[in-house]
């Protein structure tokens, strides 16, 4: 089930897939013998390393899955390709290390295996990198490139006529359009005739594929299919659904393909494979956190609090939560008591702060008690912030998408927070932008994203931030 619903989502054929993981299981096997050999072991891998050599091939291709290092956009460009076998090779160490610690099997010296997959780790990436620039190479032949026409000069086919042309990844030549208002743009050099003229264009310009842009018209649709099937040719139709505020639009099949469903916007969350992957991410590491960090900060944080003002070590707060339902946020306390820390946000210069609650706020040390929130399902170590129900309420009625960021669990930290929108928003621009940033995280969750965010939160809490008051 994990590895069909990730070979659906890459955009390789499954036999790509195969042929990109084989590739890698190589490049494994290369480390180990090289390393075998260097080290005067024998020239064929015994038992144990040979066994261990299996386990890794089996537990890098389920990491690479979980980093998504078999996705075409991370295999296309050398910086993704880079960062996702680092994620995937981190996975891929945490895995190795349960087998070793777990099932004590082999006593292997640390420092072998460290120049075994240092070595696979360079190797992997350099043969992504030579597959890449062959991609580059045959892509850029010219017998290799597709040519297209798109029908209806709409919007929505002019959109996707720059799409090809910017694209440098796709082997494909527009041609032209063909309008049924020809005349009306017949002083345009890209429009090549009205819908009449298709077919002899296409059949004189060996045409691969045809677009079709036009609001529906069944009877033309009809026709073109069946002479695009005839010539074969590869026919689409591109709808324009001017009512969804979003472009991102996501596809789902129903009944065997017979029946497409589009919405506004993908949420890779959506499913219950991901949300369990995301829940079980977030359990280990709030447990990690609670179990191993959190008894040493509380002793002292809590001493340091009770001695800087009066009042409780913990803040409680109702904050806005998944579907909009509210639940009780755990923060170290950073203000006085005051009447107001339900209402008013923290400001530069806030009073009502504490000089021990400065620190803790500027180093985010306070949101450590959210792990607990973490553990017990009411929050994410990775989500949009939650809001007080106050600010929920106000924002919703002036940010018009304020409330898709409640589809998900809120976080301790999240996407907009290492963009740099943390802390009091002033204006309602700063909001609609920090608004605007959760969505995206929405859209677009992947693990290998959740990790990205909690390096750089963990970054950006050691440097110091400037919002962070």
């Amino acid at each position: 089930m994990i590895l069909s619903g990730k070979f659906k989502k890459s955009y390789y054929s499954q036999f790509s897939v195969l042929a990109l993981m084989i590739v890698d299981a190589l490049m494994i096997v290369a480390a180990f013998k090289s390393m075998y050999v260097l080290n005067g072991l024998g020239q064929y891998l015994s038992s144990p390393y040979l066994s261990l050599c299996v386990i890794s091939i089996l537990s890098w291709i389920v990491a690479g899955l979980f980093a998504d290092i078999y996705k075409v956009e991370n295999l296309l460009r050398f910086r993704k390709i880079l960062l996702s076998s680092l994620v995937g090779f981190l996975f891929h160490v945490f895995i190795i290390s349960i087998y070793l610690f777990t099932f004590k099997v082999y006593n292997y010296p640390l420092d072998f295996l460290i120049r075994i997959y240092s070595v696979a780790l360079l190797l992997i990436i350099l043969s992504k990198f030579l597959l890449l620039e062959l991609y580059r190479y045959f892509e850029s032949l010219e017998f290799n490139r597709k040519n297209v026409i798109i029908v209806g000069y709409t919007p929505r086919g002019k959109e996707l006529s720059e799409f090809f042309k910017k694209d440098k990844t796709l082997a494909y030549n527009v041609k032209g359009f063909f309008d049924e208002t020809f005349e009306t743009y017949h002083e345009k050099n890209e429009i090549k005739g009205n819908l009449d003229d298709i077919k002899s264009f296409c059949i004189r310009e060996d045409i691969d594929e045809i677009y079709y842009t036009l609001s529906n018209n069944s009877e033309c649709v009809k026709d073109l299919s069946r002479f695009a099937d005839d010539n074969f040719i590869h026919f689409g139709v591109v709808q324009d659904f001017e009512g969804f505020r979003y472009k991102k639009l996501d596809a789902r099949l129903y009944d065997d393909g017979k029946i497409p469903i589009l919405t506004p916007r993908k949420e890779p969350l959506r499913f219950f494979f991901n949300r369990q992957v995301k829940r079980t991410f977030d359990i280990f590491f709030s447990l990690g956190v609670i179990l191993f960090i959190f008894p040493i900060l509380l002793p002292v944080i809590a001493v340091l609090i009770k001695l800087n003002s009066k009042g409780p070590v913990f803040f409680k707060q109702l904050r806005t939560g998944r579907n909009g339902k509210p639940f009780v946020c755990y923060k170290f306390r950073t203000m006085t008591v005051n009447s107001e820390a339900n209402s008013k946000q923290a400001e530069k210069n806030d009073a009502r702060i504490t000089k021990i609650g400065a620190i803790l706020r500027k180093t985010s040390l306070d949101e450590f008690p959210q792990f607990f929130n973490v553990l017990i399902g009411d929050m994410s170590v990775v989500g949009p912030r939650p809001h007080m129900l106050k600010h929920t309420e106000e924002y919703s009625e002036i940010i018009s998408d304020f409330k898709i960021r409640h589809f998900i669990t809120s976080g301790i930290t999240g996407y907009a927070q290492i963009k740099g929108y943390r802390g009091e928003t002033k204006e309602t621009e700063q909001m609609a932008a920090r608004v605007m940033l959760d969505n995206w995280y929405l859209e677009n969750w992947s693990l290998t994203l959740d990790i990205k965010i909690i390096f750089f939160t963990v970054w950006n809490a050691l440097r110091g931030e400037k919002n962070a008051y």
